[in-house]
């Protein structure tokens, strides 16, 4: 799981990351192909419903690669035999790859007929790993490029509503005024920003506004 740190700017973001593993982590199932796995902080827990993890990514990938199995390009097509894994995930990977509706003809290829793919996606999110960032995704969106590609759609859900959203855009926004010393000053703000917008997402949830989506498809049988 992603570590909780109370005084960042964004632990409300690995706090909600985790939810959604927890989530959908009941689909998780035989040999397990994590795509852009970068530092696989789900490894262990996979690995604790799954038989066989399999952590993949390219080699410029930021952070440690020690747990990556299989160094590629996702943009590229996967080194991986026609309906060799039983469960894909790819947390916050699609919208770096300039090509997302190929990738997911390649998830479709790899997958055994009934396999499930599990991906989460940004929606009102900041650039990030610039310039390798190049889309948002709607729920529609998603429904969209899933269908085409052969998927069976189980569940498109919103990571979050409103007040989450903002809080998170609003201390990533003020983390750039937070250096040296007024760093402190902006802990307290940061942490009740994050700790009071669940609790408003629970009173005032709009389905219209969130930071992500986490969408768990299966491959049709053919």
């Amino acid at each position: 799981m992603n570590k909780i740190t109370k005084s960042a700017h964004n632990w409300l973001a690995h706090k909600i990351n985790n939810e959604c593993f927890i989530r959908v982590s009941r689909h998780l199932k035989g040999r397990v192909l994590d795509l852009g796995c970068g530092t696989a902080p789900y490894k262990k827990d996979i690995l604790n419903t799954a038989n066989e993890y399999v952590g993949v990514d390219w080699e410029n990938t930021f952070g440690d690669t020690c747990n990556i199995d299989v160094f590629c390009d996702l943009c590229k097509s996967l080194p991986f035999p026609e309906c060799h894994a039983d469960t894909i995930v790819s947390f916050q990977v699609v919208e770096h790859l300039p090509e997302p509706d190929f990738f997911l003809s390649e998830c479709r290829r790899v997958l055994r007929p009934g396999g499930c793919l599990i991906i989460t996606v940004p929606f009102m999110w900041h650039v990030h790993d610039a310039p390798y960032d190049y889309f948002r995704f709607t729920k529609h969106g998603l429904e969209y490029l899933l269908k085409k590609n052969g998927f069976e759609i189980n569940e498109i859900s919103e990571n979050t509503g409103f007040w989450q959203m903002t809080a998170l855009k609003l201390n990533y926004h003020t983390v750039r005024f937070a250096k040296g010393p007024l760093k402190y000053l902006f802990v307290p703000f940061w942490w009740l920003t994050q700790t009071v917008s669940p609790l408003l997402d629970r009173i005032d949830r709009h389905p219209q506004e969130t930071a992500s989506y986490t969408a768990v498809a299966t491959k049709k049988s053919e």
